[in-house]
């Protein structure tokens, strides 16, 4: 048997997490398919940390945090409300000084000041000299590494926190003085028309494809394999010209290969290391159309939203004031928060997740070259299998340490933990109803995890004939087509145009596919989920938030999809 150890005490433990918190939400937007070792501990430790940090330093009034644990490579999320009520009382009067005086009125300063600092942390790590380092200067530097990943999950909650809970306080008052639920069209319609710093990337591979026609290179890759593409085209002077100038500007002095086809993880080759994702997708989308002067899709839809969310704006905030809502300049306020999320829930991921995993994915994978060098294991990925604790003392000591069948047995689980398709969206102590569980969300008032992770609870309607019942994830009526079954990234690649999506949940790593699809169908996700924020801008029906829908359509079935009403059907 392997030399192992328990990872850490952040694992689920039933008789210990179940008697505080009476139920537990598999986070399907972030963990699915299962994480390793290094990525699941940093989750439940640096992550939590920037919960911690942010949630207490902008004073969000109802929680301290929100909790993680991990259940075989998966996140479970919970949280609780304060108990002391005049305490909630005092962090509310906090909280809203915190969005008047200083959120709001300097949004974009402190979005500016703070991407600037964990974008110069990243260039740091990018530049360092790993190979003439010393051993204990290694290990040094990997000690920083965490410290980065703690800072940028610190000014990543700052930005989030207050701003998601700013948009539920501003959906509850729309609610109540108009009666406009947040799950309807009309208010999925206030708060899209946005571009995003991912769309932007999108846009990009848009016009790599484009280069391809104007260079006449498009049958090389409508005819190859994604993998023998580049070296098909590096045989003729037309193609030598896209993968030495169009590619590299794009991969190098554009920055976009810092991207990984996962951005949860740190596993995964980015694209500057394995440009095999650009090529599929440039493929994809010349499946589309081959018509050098299409303009990328969004691009004609866009004003179109713009146009309607202004002419909405404008009616929601007259309707408020004829309501006689007691406080207008705090709803504007809000209201021009919560206006800013489909924005900053996507764009944020270009420096702060996709660039920092991508950058700490290449300083762990650097030291663990020098690692099997050492004979201390056989390839650098094999650190990722490792928590920090352990890493210490390799990167330390490489000569003292085999770390291969530890290694093995552990990548054996992993594999086996990703392949589990049917995780439970709940654990709970007791058997808890739509309204049971819908009524703690409201009590405990978490934005991260009702609004990004899970979601409100639909309860089925079996008389509708559906099959999967959800929330009105994008305002965009009905549609129909095949059920394109998408769980693990090479799924992706597999998505053809005209198709519907059936995810966990939408990965924000996916985005290049949307100009493909008919519409998404989720098991989890909230309104601020990925799948949600994208499909609105893209204007395509999103059901969100149904439980089980990879479990209950097949892949290539034909669905129909009512996004207005929540509901699947097979056709």
């Amino acid at each position: 048997m392997p030399w192992t150890w328990n990872l850490h005490p952040r694992e689920f433990m039933p008789q210990r997490d179940l008697k505080k918190y009476p139920i537990w939400f598999t986070d399907f937007s972030h963990s699915y398919p299962s994480w390793t070792p290094l990525f699941n501990w940093m989750w439940c430790y640096a992550l939590y940390h920037g919960e911690v940090y942010a949630i207490n330093e902008t004073w969000l009034p109802t929680i301290r945090s929100s909790e993680l644990r991990t259940l075989d490579g998966c996140s479970l999320d919970s949280s609780i409300r304060i108990p002391d009520e005049a305490e909630i009382k005092q962090r509310e009067a906090n909280f809203r000084k915190f969005i008047m005086e200083d959120y709001a009125p300097n949004w974009d300063g402190i979005l500016s000041d703070l991407r600037s600092e964990i974008a110069g942390l990243s260039i740091k790590f990018r530049k360092y000299n790993y190979d003439e380092a010393t051993q204990y200067e290694l290990y040094k530097i990997f000690r920083e590494a965490i410290q980065y990943l703690y800072r940028m999950w610190e000014t990543h909650f700052y930005l989030i926190y207050p701003m998601f809970n700013a948009y539920w306080c501003c959906a509850e008052i729309v609610e109540e003085y108009t009666g406009m639920k947040e799950l309807s069209p009309p208010w999925h319609r206030l708060i899209r028309g946005y571009d995003n710093e991912l769309f932007a990337q999108d846009r990009a591979l848009w016009e790599l494809r484009t280069r391809a026609l104007e260079l006449k290179t498009a049958d090389v890759f409508q005819s190859n394999a994604a993998s023998d593409v580049i070296p098909a085209l590096k045989k003729t002077v037309p193609g030598r010209e896209w993968v030495e100038t169009a590619l590299h500007e794009f991969l190098f002095d554009k920055g976009y290969g810092w991207r990984a086809p996962r951005m949860m993880e740190f596993i995964n080759p980015v694209w500057w290391e394995d440009p095999t994702p650009v090529v599929a997708h440039i493929q994809q989308y010349l499946s589309l159309s081959t018509d050098a002067n299409e303009p990328f899709p969004l691009d004609k839809i866009r004003p179109r939203l713009v146009e309607e969310r202004e002419t909405l704006t404008r009616e929601l905030i007259e309707k408020v004031k004829a309501a006689h809502y007691p406080d207008m300049d705090w709803f504007l306020a809000l209201l021009s928060v919560s206006q800013r999320t489909s924005s900053f829930s996507e764009g944020h991921d270009v420096v702060w997740e996709q660039g920092t995993f991508s950058t700490f994915r290449y300083c762990v994978r650097k030291i663990g070259e020098r690692l099997v060098r050492a004979g201390t294991m056989e390839s650098p990925d094999d650190m990722f299998f490792f928590i920090p604790d352990e890493l210490e003392l390799f990167i330390a000591c490489p000569e003292a340490y085999d770390l291969r069948e530890i290694v093995a047995e552990r990548r054996k689980n992993w594999i086996a933990q990703k392949e589990y398709k049917s995780r439970p969206a709940i654990i709970s102590a007791r058997k808890m109803t739509p309204e049971e569980i819908n009524a703690h969300h409201v009590a405990v008032h978490d934005p991260m995890i009702t609004k990004i992770s899970t979601g409100e609870y639909a309860p089925p309607r079996p008389e509708t004939g559906a099959i999967c019942f959800g929330n009105c994830g994008s305002p965009s009526g009905v549609t129909e087509g095949r059920a394109r079954m998408v769980v693990h990234e090479p799924d992706v690649y597999q998505v053809q145009p005209g198709d519907i999506m059936v995810c966990p949940a939408m990965s924000s790593g996916w985005t290049p596919v949307l100009p493909l699809i008919k519409g998404i169908v989720t098991n989890g996700g909230g309104a601020l989920g990925h799948a949600c924020v994208v499909g609105r801008e893209y204007d395509i029906p999103v059901v969100s938030q149904t439980n089980n829908a990879t479990m209950v359509i097949k892949d290539g079935e034909r669905i129909r999809v009512d996004a207005d009403q929540g509901l699947v059907f097979r056709v």
